[in-house]
């Protein structure tokens, strides 16, 4: 009966210190966390991939990639999501056969914790297209496409939420938690990247030459840099309606390799600042949430000539309904499994 007694208080004490760690790592009066539960259900996503030339206010030439929108299932547990998608083709009215064909590879890995948000970025598109500004450029339809464009991009960038006690990415972005009182934070990080562009000729049709002095360039590599400060607030209102705006701004440095039609290459360091922005708006109850989400990660670098400069950017659209129900024996066993390993290899700040 004692060694009872004793193995009851052991455990009784052993709860009690859990239930004290898990009120310390967050601010309960602010947000709750659902990650015990299985959160599924079904998504609608949309990706942009655009590179863009500039050479003044009037005069800048978008190139798209031709991505349909996609449909799936989404499911959380822990600290691992999951989402599966297919294309919808023909039923997204901005998709167009005009617009030529994109071949792509798309990795995206994003990693929302209480305290650290980071992504990383895999990416390579091969054919792109651009709407018509001249009339007489067009050479699909409305369109002017070239399938020789291709495009990659590779890096990561890390964001710490300052104020992780009150304010969370959770909620909005994975639906796995509920901000209950509105609340922000100051964010702070640094991203670094490769990316590169190459045509078989000019980036820009010989019909323009004259309103772009970088008309001549058909590829660029760059590699950038820097640190970056920015600020996230959510507002709740009606207790379950919410409305979620995170901006963070880059102080990148990076060099630049221009080649042009006459094999000569032109290098040279930037100053480059750069733009990441998430936004979210829905209704998140106790059982249930919807969520739209916008993430945006632009990335600016200029030419080594007056006035012309380069853009490339990704934006990714996300409708996402979901119900939070039991996750049962088997899940829990897996996702906390992975965990053990995760903390095991000093990565555990982005999973906990």
């Amino acid at each position: 009966m004692k060694k009872f007694i004793i193995a009851f208080l052991n455990l009784a004490s052993s709860i009690a210190t859990y239930a004290q760690y898990q009120a310390e790592r967050y601010d309960t009066s602010y947000y709750v966390s659902y990650r015990d539960k299985l959160t599924l259900g079904p998504l609608l996503a949309k990706k942009n991939t655009a590179f863009k030339m500039n050479a003044s206010e009037s005069n800048a030439l978008r190139y798209f990639s031709n991505n349909p929108s996609r449909i799936g299932l989404y499911a959380n547990h822990d600290f691992l999501a999951l989402s599966g998608t297919i294309g919808v083709g023909r039923l997204d009215p901005s998709s167009s056969k005009d617009k030529g064909k994109t071949k792509q590879l798309n990795l995206q890995l994003s990693f929302t914790g209480r305290k650290v948000l980071a992504d990383i970025y895999i990416q390579r598109y091969k054919g792109l297209y651009a709407n018509i500004t001249h009339a007489d450029i067009g050479n699909s339809g409305k369109y002017y496409v070239r399938p020789d464009i291709a495009t990659s991009l590779y890096g990561t960038t890390i964001t710490i939420i300052d104020n992780n006690r009150r304010f969370t990415a959770q909620a909005p972005f994975l639906l796995d938690s509920r901000q209950k009182k509105s609340a922000g934070s100051l964010l702070y990080g640094g991203e670094i990247y490769y990316g590169n562009a190459t045509g078989d000729s000019a980036f820009i049709p010989s019909q323009q030459a004259e309103d772009y002095p970088h008309s001549d360039i058909h590829k660029i590599h760059f590699i950038t840099i820097g640190p970056g400060v920015g600020y996230g607030y959510t507002f709740v209102t009606k207790q379950y309606l919410f409305l979620t705006g995170m901006l963070s701004l880059n102080g990148d440095i990076s060099y630049i390799t221009e080649h042009n039609l006459n094999n000569e290459k032109h290098t040279g360091w930037k100053f480059n600042p750069n733009l990441k922005m998430k936004a979210a708006a829905g209704y998140n109850t106790e059982k249930w949430g919807i969520s739209l989400s916008y993430v945006s990660n632009r990335i600016f670098f200029t030419s080594k000539e007056i006035d012309a400069s380069y853009l490339n950017y990704n934006d990714n659209y996300k409708l996402m309904y979901v119900r939070r129900i039991n996750a049962g024996k088997t899940i829990p066993k897996i996702t906390g499994f992975a965990k053990n390993i995760i903390n095991k290899v000093g990565l555990g700040f982005l999973v906990n």
